[in-house]
């Protein structure tokens, strides 16, 4: 009788903790279904994307496509300045280079986008132009945009951004880059198995509930 009471405790001790942690929501992008807006400032009549069967997207020429997170997701904004959530985007991306049209892949590209990587746009009060401090440049020959993190290999690399670490302010859009104003030939910005995860910190009833479980259990655990 005692152990079942012991361990009746211990549920629901724990139960009240697990009540008491952090939440977390993953929002999974599918290029296949998500809404796609080009940035006419960056873009030109070449620039175009393709989404492939195994669901990776791909990014031609000089191309800046902003993914809107309202009409995907239902989330009107994301606020990195809101100290009880954090966000985390994990990724794969790739460079890629085709000879000609529908030529043989190239492991390694001979020309290198100015700018290939992600911006965190906020298109709610008319941004039109982008941001180098809200913005990651993977790889590319320009000095422009934030470089902690870089692409370097010529196969799928993951990639896991705290974008809190690093941002500041709101974003509306995540937009995927491949920057050549230049001509950088047929080489392609791919990206694929895209989730952004925001963790909510827990709330102070949540922790003081998780408190008082620990103290009734501790109590309960010293009299039987």
């Amino acid at each position: 009788m005692k152990l079942a009471r012991k361990l009746c405790s211990v549920i629901v001790a724990c139960g009240m903790a697990a009540s008491a942690n952090a939440g977390v929501i993953n929002y999974e992008v599918d290029f296949d279904t998500a809404t796609f807006e080009g940035m006419s400032r960056q873009n030109n009549v070449d620039s175009d994307y393709f989404v492939q069967n195994n669901g990776a997207i791909r990014i031609y020429s000089d191309s800046w496509f902003a993914i809107d997170l309202e009409d995907t997701f239902g989330i009107d904004t994301v606020n990195l300045d809101d100290p009880l959530t954090n966000y985390t985007l994990d990724f794969k991306f790739r460079l890629f280079q085709r000879i000609g049209d529908g030529g043989e892949a190239r492991g390694v590209p001979t020309s290198l986008p100015e700018i290939a990587g992600l911006f965190f746009a906020d298109f709610s009060g008319g941004q039109t132009d982008a941001v180098s401090s809200q913005s990651f440049n993977l790889i590319g020959t320009q000095n422009w945009g934030l470089d902690d993190f870089s692409y370097t290999n010529d196969r799928w690399q993951s990639f896991s951004i705290d974008l809190d670490n690093y941002l500041t302010g709101s974003f509306t859009h995540i937009v995927l880059v491949n920057d050549c104003d230049d001509e950088c030939g047929n080489t392609q910005v791919r990206f694929r198995d895209m989730t952004m995860s925001e963790v909510s910190a827990p709330t102070a009833l949540s922790l003081a509930v998780l408190g008082l479980g620990i103290t009734g259990w501790r109590r309960h655990r010293r009299s039987v």
